[in-house]
């Protein structure tokens, strides 16, 4: 499997990962790499058409030039290497070379929770404007997490803990990292779409329909710590990057 690691300030994994693709074709403008979210397997992902773009000025077939890119990717060089042990944050992603000339990149289950902490981080965040229902319902849905947080605390006496490890995603849960991620990652633009947190408020009450807390608490720990996990998530994402209601 081949897998390349990216330097990622402040969350932004689509605009780190265009430069580090630019990099590897000596390209000068990162926005020449087309990079789009992709959800074809589980964990966050992202596919190119770099391949494709630049077969139409080749001999080359696209697979041929996605396999050579490829290549130049996962090379080791001393001066990445420098970088990245200096860095504080860099994370790894499965990197793949499709037969019809894609690169597609998956991060690595490990990996999922230490970006989905690191958005947390972030300061100046311009906020979508949402239509004043959609604003209540989120606001209710991050006071709803954060008393079944609560609950949880009181429930058992550890810690909630990131486990995504495990080798099958139930489809709420992949359905909660897409809808995160177009939020997250469309908030570093001007202007945040408010469709995407349109999407995430219906995933998320079919999360609290779905999430099965309190019986993995009971049965299987290491998930029940899991999902507890997501639910003190999910009160603190939203709290840090909804607008506040008005009075």
């Amino acid at each position: 499997m081949a897998s390349i690691s990216v330097i990622t300030q402040d969350g932004n994994l689509t605009n780190d990962l265009r430069v580090h693709l630019a990099q590897a074709e000596d390209l000068a403008n990162a926005s020449e790499i087309p990079l789009q979210l992709c959800f074809q397997r589980q964990s966050i992902g992202f596919r190119s058409a770099i391949a494709l773009k630049l077969a139409a000025h080749s001999h080359q077939p696209p697979q041929t030039i996605a396999q050579a890119y490829l290549a130049r990717l996962t090379a080791p060089t001393p001066q990445s290497d420098s970088k990245h042990r200096t860095a504080t944050a860099v994370f790894t992603y499965e990197a793949i070379a499709t037969p019809q000339g894609w690169l597609e990149f998956f991060l690595m289950p490990t990996e999922i929770g230490r970006w989905l902490d690191q958005i947390l981080q972030r300061e100046n965040l311009i906020f979508p404007q949402l239509p004043s229902d959609l604003l209540f319902s989120c606001h209710y849905l991050q006071q709803r997490f954060q008393d079944l947080s609560c609950l949880a605390t009181d429930y058992t006496t550890d810690t909630p803990q990131w486990n995504f490890e495990k080798t099958l995603l139930p489809a709420w849960e992949q359905a909660l990292l897409e809808a995160i991620a177009r939020c997250a990652l469309g908030s570093f633009h001007r202007s945040p779409k408010p469709h995407f947190f349109a999407a995430l408020e219906q995933t998320l009450w079919e999360v609290q329909r779905r999430c099965p807390l309190f019986y993995f608490l009971r049965e299987n720990p290491t998930q029940g710590h899991h999902y507890w996990q997501w639910f003190a998530y999910l009160a603190q994402f939203l709290a840090h990057y909804l607008p506040q209601l008005e009075n």
